[in-house]
C-alpha cells in the first residue's frame, strides 16, 4: 500500500489492518504446491479487492509446509508478514534439520529445500518477528527436547494466531485430531474463540471465520471430500446459516475498510482536527518529549478523535436542520390553512421543506452519519485509554474490557483493536522500568489523563446541565406564552374579527409547536443524561487522581498501575454506556 503523509506522519501507521492467520500441515505433497499457492493467492487478492483501503497482515509461525507456503505467497502479494515463534529461535530451529526429512509410515520423505535456510530467508522478511514467552510451568530446559512441554509451546503459538487473526487460512485434510497445538485445534480455536484466563466467563470469546482448503498430505494423501476445494467455516452461532455469517463478517470488514478510507482520503480540515486532537491531549507538552515508542499510539488516537469530531459536527447540524425544517414546514402549513388567499404559496413551501426533511433523514440513514459519530468516538476513547495504559506499562488489551454490551453492533471496533494489537512494537512496553522512569510516566498519566479528564467531565456536566435548563426555560416560555395568548379567545372582540382570531390561533399553534420541537431536540441530544454521566465520571477521576497521588508519594507503583487500570476500565464502561444512550436516540423526524 502506498504510504502518504497525514498531519506529518505516515498514514499507513494508523490504518487498522485485517489480520489473516495460517495453520496447516507440515507434510504438504510437492505435486499440490502450485495449486495450493494459487488458492492462497486468490484469498489475498479477493480480500484486497473487497477492502482496498485496508492493509493485510499474515501471521505465520513459519513451520515447514503450510506456514511457509502461505508466507511466501503473502510476501509476493505485498502482504506484511508477522512471525510469532513458539519458543526461542535456537530451539525452534532444531525442528528444521539440514536434510529436512519428514518421517512417514512409508519411510523418510525429503523436502525440496534445506529447511533452516528457507526458514531464515523468510524470517528476514518478517515485520516483525518475536519469540513468545514460555507457557506456564515450562522451562528452557524442558522444551529443548520433544515432549509435552514443547507441545505446549506449539499450543501457545496456535492460540496466539487464533486470538490475533480475523480470518484463518487452514491447509487441512479435515481430519479431527486432539493433538496439542495441531491444525484441527487451531481451527476450533478460531471459530469458537480462545478461552480467557478465568475459569468462568459469561461472555463467550470472539469467533472468526476459517477459509479451509482441503489439503492432501503425505500421511493422508486421500482426504474425504473434493481435494483442494475452498470453503468457509463459521462459528457455531452461524452453523446452518452461512449466508447470514458471510453478510455479518463482510459488513464488519467493510466498516473497517470505510474507517481506513476516511483516513487515507483525509483533507485539510481533518488534518487540522488531528493536530488539534494531539494538542488537546498533550496540552503544553511537545510531541518529541513523549517517551520512546508512544508516537504511533498518539497518532492513532488523534486520527480517531478527529473523525469523531467531524461526525459529531455532522450529527449536531443534522439535528438542528431536521428540527428547524420540520418547524418551518408546520408554520407554512398553518399559514396556508388559515389564510390561503394571502399565503397561497405557503403550501408549496411546506412541501419543499418536508421534502428537505425526508431527503436529509434519508441521506443520514444511507451514510449512517449519526452512527459514525458514536462508532468513531468509541474508537477514540478506547485508544485514549490504550495510549495511557501503554505509557504506564499496562499490557491489558483494551478490546478485552470494551463494548461487551454492544458486541453485535460494534464488533468491528473490537476487531479494529485486534488488528492494531499485532502491529504494536513489542519493545514499547517493557516488562519492567526503572523507578524514576515509572514515576515520571505515572505522573504524566495523572496530569495529562486523569486530571485532564476530571476537568473535562466536570465542565461538560455543567455545560450539558446548562443547556438542558436553558432549553427547558425556553420550552416553558413557549408554553406559557401560548396559554396567555389563548386567553384572548375569551374576548368577544377577538372572536368577532376573523383575521385577528386567525392570527392569534396561528401564534398559539406556532408556540406550542416550537415547544414540542425544542423538547424533542433536547431529548435527542440527551443533555440531562450526559450531565448525570459526566458528573459521576468527574467524581471518579477526582478520586483516582487523589489515590494515584498518594501512591506516588509512597512510591507504590504497583497500586498506582492498578489505579490507572481501574479508572481506564471505568472510562471504557462509561463510553460503552454513552454509545448505548445514543443508539437509542437516532436521528429521526420530530413530531410537533
Amino acid at each position: 500500500m502506498k504510504k502518504t503523509k497525514i498531519a506529518g506522519f505516515d498514514c499507513a501507521q494508523v490504518l487498522a489492518p485485517l489480520v489473516v492467520g495460517v495453520t496447516g500441515h507440515r507434510d504438504i505433497r510437492e505435486e499440490d504446491r502450485k495449486a495450493l499457492e494459487d488458492k492462497v493467492r486468490g484469498i489475498f487478492l479477493k480480500l484486497r479487492s473487497d477492502y482496498p483501503a485496508t492493509p493485510l497482515i499474515l501471521v505465520s509461525a513459519l513451520a515447514e509446509g503450510a506456514d511457509r507456503l502461505a508466507a511466501d505467497v503473502a510476501l509476493h502479494a505485498g502482504v506484511r508478514l508477522v512471525v510469532p515463534l513458539p519458543m526461542p529461535i535456537e530451539l525452534y530451529e532444531t525442528d528444521f534439520d539440514h536434510t529436512s526429512e519428514l518421517e512417514t509410515p512409508q519411510g523418510p520423505v525429503a523436502l525440496t529445500k534445506p529447511s533452516r535456510e528457507e526458514f531464515r530467508a523468510l524470517l528476514e522478511k518478517a515485520d516483525p518477528w518475536f519469540e513468545l514467552k514460555l507457557a506456564h510451568g515450562n522451562t528452557y530446559e524442558a522444551i529443548a527436547a520433544q515432549g509435552p512441554a514443547r507441545d505446549r509451546q506449539y499450543e501457545l503459538v496456535g492460540k496466539y494466531i487464533a486470538q490475533q487473526s480475523q480470518i484463518l487460512i487452514a491447509l487441512w485434510d479435515g481430519v479431527e485430531s486432539h493433538r496439542m497445538g495441531g491444525t484441527a485445534s487451531v481451527v476450533h480455536l478460531q471459530t469458537e474463540g480462545v478461552p480467557g484466563p478465568g475459569p468462568v466467563a459469561l461472555e463467550p470469546p470472539d469467533g472468526f471465520p476459517v477459509y479451509h482448503i482441503l489439503t492432501p498430505r503425505v500421511k493422508n494423501p486421500f482426504p474425504l471430500g473434493e481435494v483442494l476445494s475452498l470453503r468457509a467455516i463459521y462459528p457455531k452461532a452461524f452453523r446452518g446459516n452461512e449466508a447470514t455469517a458471510e453478510k455479518y463478517y463482510s459488513q464488519m470488514f467493510a466498516r473497517l475498510d470505510e474507517f481506513n478510507r476516511y483516513i487515507a482520503d483525509a483533507n485539510r480540515d481533518l488534518t487540522e482536527k488531528i493536530r488539534k486532537s494531539k494538542s488537546y491531549l498533550l496540552q503544553n507538552m511537545q510531541e518529541d518529549e513523549l517517551p520512546a515508542g508512544m508516537g504511533q499510539a498518539l497518532n492513532r488516537y488523534a486520527v480517531a478523535d478527529a473523525l469523531a469530531i467531524r461526525f459529531q459536527q455532522y450529527r449536531f447540524r443534522g439535528q438542528v436542520w431536521l428540527h428547524g425544517l420540520t418547524f418551518l414546514s408546520f408554520v407554512c402549513l398553518l399559514l396556508f390553512a388559515d389564510y390561503p388567499e394571502h399565503w397561497g404559496l405557503s403550501l408549496e413551501f411546506c412541501w419543499i421543506l418536508l421534502l428537505g426533511v425526508v431527503l436529509l433523514r434519508t441521506l443520514f440513514g444511507m451514510w449512517a452519519w449519526d452512527a459514525k459519530n458514536e462508532d468513531y468516538r468509541a474508537i477514540a476513547e478506547g485508544l485514549r485509554v490504550k495510549f495511557f495504559w501503554k505509557l504506564a506499562g499496562i499490557k491489558d488489551a483494551v478490546a478485552d474490557h470494551y463494548l461487551g454490551k454492544q458486541r453485535s453492533e460494534l464488533d468491528w471496533i473490537r476487531n479494529g483493536f485486534r488488528g492494531w494489537n499485532i502491529t504494536e512494537d513489542r519493545q514499547d512496553a517493557p516488562d519492567s522500568m526503572e523507578g524514576n522512569e515509572q514515576r515520571n510516566r505515572l505522573a504524566f498519566l495523572r496530569k495529562y489523563w486523569i486530571d485532564d479528564q476530571q476537568s473535562y467531565f466536570r465542565k461538560s456536566a455543567e455545560r450539558n446541565l446548562e443547556k438542558q435548563e436553558r432549553n427547558e426555560r425556553f420550552g416553558r416560555f413557549f408554553i406559557f406564552s401560548a396559554v396567555l395568548l389563548s386567553i384572548l379567545f375569551a374576548f368577544p372582540y377577538v372572536r368577532s374579527h376573523e383575521v385577528f382570531l386567525g392570527c392569534v390561533a396561528i401564534a398559539v399553534e406556532t408556540l406550542l409547536a416550537a415547544g414540542a420541537i425544542l423538547h424533542h431536540f433536547t431529548n435527542r441530544m440527551a443533555y440531562a443524561e450526559h450531565a448525570k454521566q459526566y458528573s459521576r465520571m468527574a467524581s471518579l477521576f477526582a478520586r483516582a487522581s487523589d489515590l494515584l497521588g498518594k501512591c506516588l508519594e509512597r512510591e507504590d507503583y504497583k497500586h498506582a498501575c492498578t489505579c490507572a487500570r481501574e479508572i481506564g476500565n471505568e472510562a471504557l464502561a462509561e463510553n460503552g454506556e454513552w454509545v448505548l444512550l445514543h443508539r437509542d436516540r437516532p436521528l429521526e423526524v420530530p413530531h410537533p
